[in-house]
């Protein structure tokens, strides 16, 4: 899939590499070393560090050529195996980074070629790669209420996590990746949801409602260590956002004002917390100093923008914002200022997260009809679906973890 004329992502500080791919001269063609390299390609290029030159697929290959190369990726067959050897084309020409090899099979196997491109990414970054991580969001099929699922940066499998016969939202993954919080719809009001996937004798305790049924419970958000949510609840019937403590189970609580304050989102040090707040008489985007409580507007254009979310590294902002009666994706300094558009065309697209390495974005929109989502590097490139999804079944709310897929 080619990018979208509808996507435009800019200024986010990161710029991918210009790979180009050289075959070698000693590789005879055959189906099962064409399938590998499809295979090693759009993982290269789904690793979101790429753009492509001189390979043989279009997932995220140049429109021209590039006006400099910085890395070249060399293939070549020995002995039944596809050695794969990236080389520095910048400063030190040559200079071999990476040398690894994979098996050339009639069939070939995705995992092997994920876990290559993964060391790959380390190599050159320093930081895990995040091909096949987890991205968990709300799913509706045609008849049932919706449930909670994960799937891999592939888009499989899809796996149900929540089990209840309620609707669920808003699924939020613990940094660790051994957690959740969702938030349940049904007939006791809303409740939100603490599910932890560690195993029995946990510091945070079993799986359990952090909240009573009320009139407005909902969100959730992890600090760093994973042993704290901020979320909303209406304990006098104003919605407020709180502090829960999952080790000692006190809550604290965190806003008193009137109005709606919810969608809290902490930030990467643990020092500060994002929220949504309408007590302007529109939603607007407040960062709150969680040491001294004191909170400051950080939205002041348009009378809707929710859904923040500090990026990986603390530096920048994403968020949804209504334009011209069309939800958009931008994105803004931690100081409310340098807002930039990241989406833009006449679909709403929102509820944008990050990747855990903050190089690419997923979030939902209606492009097809109907909410999907989707997957686009941070510079607009490689837009993708995320799943296949036959039409009728929607798809919102995504959350993305560092951690595998459940085995």
């Amino acid at each position: 899939m080619e990018p979208s004329q509808d996507i435009l992502i800019e200024g986010i500080g990161f710029s991918k590499l210009n790979l180009v791919i050289e075959p070698g001269p000693d590789t005879p063609e055959q189906p099962a070393r064409q399938g590998l390299e499809r295979l090693l390609e759009k993982n290269l290029c789904w690793s979101g560090l790429f753009t492509l030159w001189g390979g043989t697929t279009r997932y995220c290959t140049a429109s021209a050529a590039p006006e400099r190369t910085d890395m070249k990726l060399n293939l070549s067959d020995e002995g039944g195996r596809l050695r794969v050897r990236l080389k520095d084309a910048s400063g030190s020409e040559g200079l071999v980074l990476f040398d690894d090899s994979l098996a050339i099979a009639a069939e070939p196997n995705e995992r092997p070629v994920m876990d290559l491109v993964n060391r790959l990414a380390e190599r050159i970054t320093g930081q895990p790669g995040i091909l096949g991580s987890m991205i968990a969001f709300s799913l509706r099929q045609p008849g049932y209420a919706k449930v909670i699922v994960a799937t891999t940066t592939q888009g499989l499998p899809i796996r149900l996590i929540s089990h209840d016969n309620e609707i669920n939202i808003l699924p939020r993954w613990a940094p660790s990746g051994t957690a959740m919080v969702y938030t349940l719809l049904g007939d006791q009001g809303s409740r939100v949801y603490y599910q932890n996937f560690a195993p029995p004798g946990s510091p945070t305790g079993p799986s359990r409602f952090l909240t009573e049924a009320g009139s407005l419970n909902a969100g959730g958000s992890f600090s760093p260590d994973s042993k704290r949510v901020a979320l909303t609840m209406s304990p006098n019937l104003n919605a407020d956002l709180f502090m829960d403590d999952l080790v000692t189970g006190v809550k604290t609580q965190l806003t008193s004002r009137l109005g709606i304050e919810t969608q809290a989102d902490w930030s990467p040090d643990g020092k500060q917390l994002l929220f949504v707040s309408d007590r302007s008489g529109a939603p607007q985007i407040y960062v709150m100093d969680l040491d001294t409580r004191e909170d400051l507007r950080l939205t002041f254009e348009g009378n809707y923008n929710t859904d923040p979310r500090f990026s990986p590294d603390g530096r920048l902002i994403l968020f949804t914002r209504r334009v011209d009666d069309i939800e958009q994706v931008f994105i803004m300094d931690t100081n409310g200022e340098n807002v930039r558009s990241v989406t833009q065309g006449r679909f709403d697209s929102e509820q944008a997260e990050w990747s855990p390495d903050g190089r690419q974005i997923v979030f939902s929109s209606n492009r097809t009809g109907e909410f999907k989502c989707y997957v686009v590097a941070t510079d607009g490139s490689a837009l993708r679906r995320l799943t296949s999804t036959p039409a009728g079944y929607e798809e919102t709310n995504p959350s993305w973890t560092r951690q595998r897929m459940f085995r």
